[in-house]
């Protein structure tokens, strides 16, 4: 597949098993092995209690969205041809919140709605985490 949009670095140790769950069509973080704190984006060092490392668990990747933002200018050219487009925080049924698109019409969304993720194929080795309406 051609893509020519920004893409992330699935070499980069901290973030690939996430980007490997999402190849598989599972949304999944980190939580830390000493306190059981989820955390988004994932990091060496667990924010709460310090400690290092942690484990992989999958969500149920549903979630309402929290706030969100309609682009009309694309910030980076290789998008200019999809503006409008939405990006939402979305606050997961786990507490957590995470950042991402918004599929379908920007119009069309509130604050509180129900979304769910969705895996996006976008070249053969990486599959993106997108939201879309929980129906």
């Amino acid at each position: 597949m051609a893509y020519n949009k920004p893409l992330p670095d699935l070499e980069n140790e901290v973030e690939a098993p996430h980007w490997q769950a999402a190849k598989q069509g599972r949304l999944s973080v980190q939580r830390c092995s000493e306190c059981g704190y989820l955390r988004w984006p994932p990091e060496t060092i667990c924010p709460e209690c310090l400690a290092r490392g942690g484990d992989w668990v999958d969500l149920k990747g549903e979630g309402e969205i929290w706030s969100f933002a309609v682009y009309y200018r694309a910030m980076n050219p290789a998008f200019a041809d999809e503006v409008p487009y939405a990006v939402a925080i979305v606050r997961l049924s786990e507490g957590i919140e995470m950042i991402g698109r918004i599929k379908g019409s920007p119009d069309q969304i509130s604050i509180g709605d129900k979304v769910r993720a969705v895996f996006v194929p976008v070249t053969d080795e990486v599959t993106l985490v997108q939201w879309e309406p929980a129906r």
